[in-house]
Formats: structure tokens, C-alpha cells, sequence
């Protein structure tokens, strides 16, 4: 996919994301769980998109999966939130052609400088 492509596809995105009928999760903070360490992490979508059900464990390279959605009122202020992110298009052009892809369609990356 030429440069070109990729950023009347990602502006696209950007334009008409709102208006489709999917799953908004901005309001709500999903779990995560490691199946080999138990190591626990929180998320919650800064940006509309699609998220994971499950991710690699930073901690032991174990399987993290969504294990549970919380509104996200009912989190306390001391759970450590990470936020799911779209990046920007100067980002996602530097990225793989694997992660545009997911960028293209809809999909939100970790941030994990805080992680």
C-alpha cells in the first residue's frame, strides 16, 4: 500500500469513526489477566475503536486475556489505568504493514509507557 492509500484510508477512519455501529468502550475499564503469572493490568479506550481479547504478558510472555469490564466510575483512582490509543498518521506510517492494517480497520494500540 502506497503512502498515498494509507492516509485516505486513515483519514477515512478518522471522519467516519464516530458515526459507526460498534462497540464504544470509552466509558468502561476491561481487565486483563495473565494465564501464567496472574500479573493484572487495566485498560479503558481513550479513542473509539477494537481492542484484543487477549495480548502477550510483558511480565513472563504468558497469554493476558479480558477477563472482565467494569464501568468505569466504579474503578478507584489508585487501579493504574492504561489507555487503548489510535495513533496519529506520521505514527502509523512507521509502523509494519500488520499494524496498519489494524490501524486501517478500526484498531486501537496499547499505551504502554506508563506499563
Amino acid at each position: 500500500m502506497t503512502k498515498e492509500q494509507i492516509e485516505k484510508r486513515y483519514n477515512e477512519l478518522v471522519n467516519g469513526i464516530e458515526k459507526k455501529r460498534m462497540y464504544d468502550g470509552r466509558n468502561t475499564v476491561d481487565r486483563y489477566v495473565c494465564d501464567t503469572c496472574e500479573y493484572m493490568i487495566h485498560t479503558t479506550y481513550k479513542d473509539k475503536g477494537v481492542t484484543p481479547f487477549t495480548m502477550r504478558c510483558t511480565r513472563c510472555g504468558g497469554t493476558m486475556y479480558h477477563t472482565k469490564t467494569f464501568d468505569k466510575k466504579t474503578v478507584p483512582p489508585y487501579v493504574m489505568v492504561f489507555d487503548w490509543y489510535r495513533p496519529t498518521l506520521e505514527q502509523t506510517l512507521k509502523m509494519s504493514d500488520g499494524m496498519i492494517d489494524h490501524i486501517l480497520n478500526g484498531g486501537l494500540i496499547l499505551d504502554s509507557e506508563k506499563w
